[in-house]
């Protein structure tokens, strides 16, 4: 079967003055995007929200998503540890 997904919410979305004038950052990223409109940057950011909300779903259908949770939190404390590149993975697991 087909996967179809929607996403509606309200947003205020600008390219234009706020941030981009005092933070480099937010007009790199728009660089980076390619964005030439509010409109563009609004798809982008609906594009995003579906792709987390399929990976959720993802998650569920799977291992579940207390797994991922874990597995990331096992990555953060064996790296705040100073486990090595050689035993990372084993760490992990």
């Amino acid at each position: 079967g087909e996967l179809v997904g929607e996403l509606d919410m309200p947003m205020k979305v600008g390219i234009v003055g706020g941030s981009l004038q005092s933070n480099a950052t937010v007009a790199l990223n728009l660089r980076l995007l390619g964005v030439k409109s509010a409109c563009e940057l609004a798809e982008v950011m609906g594009a995003v929200g579906l792709a987390q909300n399929f990976s959720a779903l993802r998650a569920l259908v799977t291992e579940g998503i207390q797994h991922g949770h874990m597995t990331l939190h096992a990555r953060s404390v064996a790296i705040t540890a100073g486990a090595t590149a050689e035993i990372f993975d084993t760490v992990v697991e």
